[in-house]
Parts: C-alpha cells; structure tokens; sequence
C-alpha cells in the first residue's frame, strides 16, 4: 500500500514514474518537524516515523518534460525492461494518449513488484527451457531484442495476460470476467494463474489470499485503459480490513 501511495502522490500531478521497482523504494525515519529523510537511526529525542519514499524521476515523464526535455518523446533507453508494460514495449509513441492512460504505465509495473515480492525474483516473466527450445527454433535469424521480447509476449500467454487471436477489446473484457469470477477458459482462470505463479515460487506457496490474486490480475491487464488506477487500487479488498 505504501508504494500505492506513494505513486498516488505522482499520479495526482499527473506525473508517470516510468521506473517503479524494488530498487527505488526505501525506507528512512522521517523527521516530523521537516518532513525530511534523516541519514542517521535517530535518538529517542528526535520525533520521527518509519515511511516509504519513492525514488529516481530520471524517468519520469509529464506535460513540461514531454515538451521541454525530451522532445520527440522518451525512448526505450529510460525504460527498465522487467517492469515495462507492454504499450511501451510494443509502442514507441505510447505516451501521445490521454493522461490517465499515461499513467498506467506505473499501474502495471507495480504488478510486477508485486509478482516479484511472491516469487523473489525479479525475473517473473519465465518461459521453460522446452518452450524456449521451441521458439528458438522459428526465430532463427533473428535479433536477440527481439527473441526478447517474443519469449515475453509468450510468458504474458501463458499467464492469460495476452490472449491470442481476440481483440484489446475482448481482452479487456476476459480481463473484468476473470477478475470478478466471470466464464472464461480454463485457462485463463484463477486457478490456473494462482497454479502458474505458485510454480514460480521457489517456495511454492503462491499467493496469500484470493484477494491478492485478484489484485496482481487487475494490476497485470494487458490493455492499459482497462486496469486499475492508483485510487481503485488503493480502494482494492484486499487493503481493506476484514469484518
């Protein structure tokens, strides 16, 4: 929630991170009095409290840097590419939509922190080496970047994030179904996406509680405009507290 939170922060001043991951969130004591991070463990004396910070806007992007500090727009240089959702992998001008679509852009990379945190791993979007095998053999010839990038599109299927053979719009649809308990394919259910991420979990413990898995779903959607915000994620049942 911490993280929410603190993204609500941006997402208030229309401000997209564009690099939420581990690395960029810490912890600090902060001063009461000034708000500030103190750099040291305080004494007794001092009023303080434990909070999250969000970290590094080298990346960050709203309406002034968009026009004023990078020009035709940010590349795929900034970007961190375990965290990147897919309009910004797929799109380089992903960033010309509307504000709120802008936005969710950090929507999904929280998702993915959220994965990483069940699985310890940053790398949670995993094909088997079988599979790997397989597709090396059709992408023969090509570049790495885009070997990449395919056994990724290919992860995202088998955690029914990308469906293929139907439309954003239709995605979005499967998306709110099996989110909310809907008819779907078997495999795009709860269960086989609670058993896929279980499998990654060295521990193979998966996720804590249904609400969890429902909230990773509705942060990890495929088309942007059909995920969470930062408010609706906040408002997600899973931080609310039981009856």
């Amino acid at each position: 929630m911490a993280t929410l939170m603190g993204l609500k922060a941006c997402h208030d001043r229309n401000i997209t991170h564009r690099d939420i991951k581990p690395e960029n969130m810490i912890i600090c004591f902060e001063d009461l009095k000034t708000g500030k991070c103190l750099r040291e463990i305080p004494s007794e004396a001092t009023e303080n409290k434990l909070n999250m910070r969000l970290i590094d806007f080298g990346s960050a992007i709203d309406d002034f840097t968009l026009k004023h500090l990078y020009g035709s727009g940010p590349t795929r240089s900034e970007q961190t590419f375990e965290y990147t959702p897919p309009e910004a992998l797929l799109n380089s001008s992903w960033f010309q939509g509307s504000k709120s679509a802008r936005l969710k852009y950090d929507i999904w990379s929280v998702g993915v922190v959220m994965l990483e945190l069940i699985v310890g791993s940053p790398h949670v979007f995993q094909i088997s080496d079988r599979a790997r095998i397989l597709m090396d053999q059709r992408l023969e010839g090509w570049s790495e970047e885009t070997k990449e990038l395919a056994y990724k599109l290919r992860s995202y299927m088998e955690l029914c994030i990308l469906v293929p053979g139907i439309s954003t719009q239709q995605q979005g649809s499967i998306n709110s179904e099996r989110g909310h308990g809907g008819l779907a394919s078997w495999k795009c259910s709860e269960e086989s996406f609670a058993r896929q991420v279980k499998i990654l979990d060295p521990l193979k413990m998966g996720f804590p509680n249904l609400w969890a898995l429902r909230l990773a779903r509705q942060l990890l959607v495929w088309h942007h405009e059909d995920r969470l915000s930062v408010d609706e994620a906040l408002n997600h049942p899973y931080f609310q507290e039981p009856p």
